[in-house]
């Protein structure tokens, strides 16, 4: 005996929900595709479009953009001034060994940032900077002796920065800034430079002494050298001229009378 036929009717409200959900995903994708097409670059950056995953040669400049979702990607650069600190081990001319502690700044090429990205990637730092300043610090300092190093540090440091200037200062690089923060010389060769400065203050000062004793000397004959001079002016003065006797001792007299006298006379100025 056959089953009757059953009509099973779906509820018109399940429906509506039905379409609801499927509306609201529609629309949450639609937004999600319209916000992910906009993107900013700030001022302190530059961006780089990639599509499907391969860099553009354009380097975006800062404010809103627009890309194609899912499809285009925007990397962003930092282009502020970049500071690295290092350390790097060098033979003087010499063959004295020392570490090197270092500051390097400098500015990347905002035009060219694209090529570096696709060129280098994010590691450019240590890829291209790094080995340079190697060589540079190896080729500059094997051309001092480790004294000379110690007395006048800035040259060294002046010649790192001009080779990483002509070095960097290209495509990427520019403004590149370095700096010798300190240098550590094998202990037994500390040792004898400090040696060295206490023997030359010592001598220094020893030096000193001597010439502060020959300027006394000196300027002791020129007093002596002066009072002859002008004894021996007077004593001519005096000789030619006898009235002249009479002038310098009233010029001494006090004024008063001597108070023993042989005779009645006062044979003391001739007032005629």
């Amino acid at each position: 005996m056959n089953q009757p036929y059953t009509n099973i009717n779906i509820n018109p409200n399940k429906k509506k929900i039905g379409r609801y959900i499927v509306w609201g995903i529609v629309g949450l994708f639609a937004i999600l595709v319209f916000f992910s097409s906009f993107y900013t670059i700030r001022s302190t950056e530059r961006g780089v479009l990639a599509t499907f995953g391969k860099m553009s040669d354009e380097v975006i400049g800062d404010g809103l953009h627009m890309k194609i979702p899912f499809i285009q990607t925007i990397k962003r650069v930092n282009v502020q001034q970049k500071k690295f600190d290092g350390k790097e081990n060098s033979y003087t001319r010499d063959v004295q060994t020392s570490e090197v502690e270092y500051t390097i700044n400098y500015d990347l090429v905002r035009e060219n940032v694209s090529k570096l990205m696709k060129n280098v990637g994010d590691d450019y730092h240590n890829r291209i900077v790094v080995p340079f300043i190697r060589s540079a610090m190896k080729q500059s300092f094997g051309n001092f002796a480790a004294t000379e190093i110690v007395e006048n540090r800035d040259a060294v440091r002046r010649e790192i920065e001009i080779s990483l200037r002509e070095a960097l200062d290209s495509n990427y690089f520019m403004n590149v800034q370095f700096q010798i923060t300190n240098i550590d010389f094998d202990d037994d060769f500390e040792t004898a430079i400090k040696e060295k400065q206490v023997a030359e203050q010592n001598a220094l000062k020893a030096k000193n002494v001597t010439i502060q004793v020959e300027e006394q000397a000196k300027q002791t004959k020129i007093k002596a050298q002066a009072e002859a001079e002008a004894m021996s002016i007077k004593a001519a003065a005096l000789e030619s001229n006898p009235k002249l006797v009479n002038y310098e001792a009233v010029q001494k007299w006090d004024g008063k009378m001597p108070q023993y006298m042989l005779g009645n006379s006062v044979p003391f100025i001739d007032l005629k």
